[in-house]
């Protein structure tokens, strides 16, 4: 046998005993470097209802603790959902009724197309007059706004501006907000399917257009609609307890997905969206997104000051509260994700928000000063017509017409101070409106675009003899082409003439005339003067 020699061995035991030390060492120390670079959004002074202390925005630099974050990235990887919860499993009480327990789960949910004819009143005159004569034996229902309604007769009745169910007593009381601004067809669709939809869970509840009718020309603000409609309702006696924030476009496919707050989280029950006028099926969005359909109690809301008043236009806004949830120490809770499904129905997109990005940096400074707490000066209720089956309010969400105002930046650079002292705030005005007009003019031309494909796919099917249905929807979505060409273009030219006046003043300025902004303000006025030349001779 060979003589082992311990001295020989002593050396690879320290290396090896020392190395995993060192790379354990190593490993938390980026760890923790790249969480105060990257992860670390939220003040840990504030917590879940708590927020009584608003932190003091310095001026000199932005906190540590409010790190800017990097946005795309931080989203992409990041989930919204709570790691460990149990849903509420509340007992069986007629008195506190949860609609678990309601007797009309019957699973997937029966949505109804309706045509284009139907109405208001059509909803109404079914809920009050056509259904509740329904007879038992009666498997489906004809109207002249649709066919093949196979809703159940559910015993309900209209008390204090909130239906409720015949014989028990809802342990929540709920309003469904619905924020929209033209989308006639969708709010009809989703208010006739809505309603049947709720009565299968046995809820007490009352449902909410929020529409924006001023401004009009399709910049939506649905952070002010939400902010503005949740202040009238808390000044109501409706004693809401459960909110829920829902998109126009969405319709549940599963009366398993539950429409009831929890007590401890907000709840997002929008996993997976099947899109009407599409063949890809199911569409599961990234984790961070809390849109489409959330649910949360008042105090909730005003923990983390509800949404920003800030977007104009399509985009940011939802992420914006999902980064104030952060900023709360809050996470959403989900449904099976067998249940949170929904059909989505075809509508054209609005204006992208190109400037969400700039905006989403900034979130949680923002948090305390731009949100639920100051909607009031912001909006105005127009007019306000309650039916038995909805109450539609319309709002001018642009009291302080900020969405107009040509120095906006300006109030980031003070703030913040994060943007150099020397830039004047006509240079930044500059830059502001140019790509607005840039912007607004790649979307009117798109819609030209969209409206000839349109045209020539309405012509197409009517030489082919198609389904007078479908023929009638491709007509549908033509107008709807042809009113937002005529929309965006009347945008165009009121910021187009704001702009002019902004650059003419530039003009006449030698030193504004040496600057970058300047030039870059320039090269995009003259071609936009061209591309304006040429369309007109184009429709000459």
């Amino acid at each position: 046998m060979h003589k082992i020699y311990w001295r020989r061995l002593l050396l690879p035991s320290l290396i090896l005993t020392i190395l995993p030390l060192f790379f354990l060492v190593f490993t938390t120390k980026c760890q923790t470097t790249r969480g105060n670079s990257v992860s670390i959004i939220y003040d840990e002074r504030n917590s879940f209802f708590d927020s009584s202390s608003t932190i003091p925005i310095q001026s000199s630099s932005v906190p540590s603790r409010y790190l800017v974050v990097p946005y795309q990235e931080f989203v992409l990887r990041t989930s919204m959902a709570c790691r460990v919860f149990n849903l509420d499993n509340p007992t069986k009480n007629a008195n506190k009724f949860h609609p678990k327990y309601s007797k009309y789960l019957r699973g997937p949910f029966p949505y109804v197309l309706p045509y284009t004819n139907i109405t208001y009143n059509d909803i109404e005159n079914f809920y009050t007059k056509i259904l509740v004569n329904k007879k038992k034996d009666t498997e489906t229902i004809a109207t002249s706004f649709a066919n093949n309604i196979t809703f159940e007769n559910i015993p309900y009745i209209y008390q204090e501006s909130m239906w409720h169910p015949v014989g028990i007593t809802s342990a929540q009381r709920t309003a469904i907000l619905v924020p929209l601004q033209g989308r006639e067809y969708n709010a009809k669709t989703f208010l006739f399917n809505m309603h049947a939809f709720a009565r299968r869970q046995q809820l007490t509840y009352t449902i909410i257009l929020v529409e924006q009718v001023s401004p009009m020309g399709y910049r939506f603000n649905k952070g002010r609609l939400f902010n503005a409609a949740i202040n009238y309702l808390e000044k109501k006696s409706l004693n809401i307890t459960c909110l829920v924030l829902h998109d126009v476009d969405l319709i549940p496919e599963d009366d398993g997905n539950l429409y009831a707050c929890e007590t401890k989280y907000p709840k997002h029950t929008t996993s997976r969206v099947r899109n009407l006028d599409s063949k890809r099926g199911y569409i599961r969005y990234y984790e961070f997104l809390i849109g489409g359909v959330l649910l949360l109690t008042f105090d909730m809301y005003k923990t983390f000051n509800g949404f920003s008043n800030l977007y104009w236009g399509w985009g940011g806004e939802d992420d914006d509260l999902a980064l104030r949830l952060i900023q709360r120490k809050m996470c959403v809770v989900r449904p099976a994700y067998e249940l949170a499904i929904y059909i989505g129905l075809p509508h054209l997109r609005g204006p992208r928000n190109d400037g969400r990005f700039s905006l989403l940096k900034w979130t949680t400074l923002r948090l305390d000063t731009d949100g639920y707490a100051q909607i009031e000066s912001l909006t105005r209720i127009i007019d306000i017509r309650q039916t038995l089956t909805v109450t539609h309010m319309k709002l001018d969400v642009n009291v302080d017409r900020s969405l107009n105002k040509k120095v906006s930046m300006t109030n980031i650079s003070s703030s913040l101070n994060t943007i150099s002292a020397n830039v004047t705030s006509i240079f930044k005005t500059i830059i502001r409106t140019t790509r607005i007009k840039e912007s607004t003019w790649k979307e009117y031309l798109s819609y030209k675009k969209e409206y000839e494909n349109e045209k020539r796919k309405v012509e197409k099917m009517t030489n082919e003899g198609r389904d007078e249905y479908d023929l009638r929807k491709a007509q549908e979505v033509l107008k709807e082409t042809e009113s937002m060409i005529s929309h965006t273009k009347s945008s165009f030219i009121k910021s187009w003439k704001e702009f002019q006046d902004v650059y003419n003043a530039a003009t006449n300025d030698e030193t504004l005339k040496q600057s970058k902004e300047y030039e870059e303000a320039q090269k995009v006025h003259d071609d936009l003067d061209k591309a304006q030349q040429e369309d007109r001779a184009a429709q000459a």
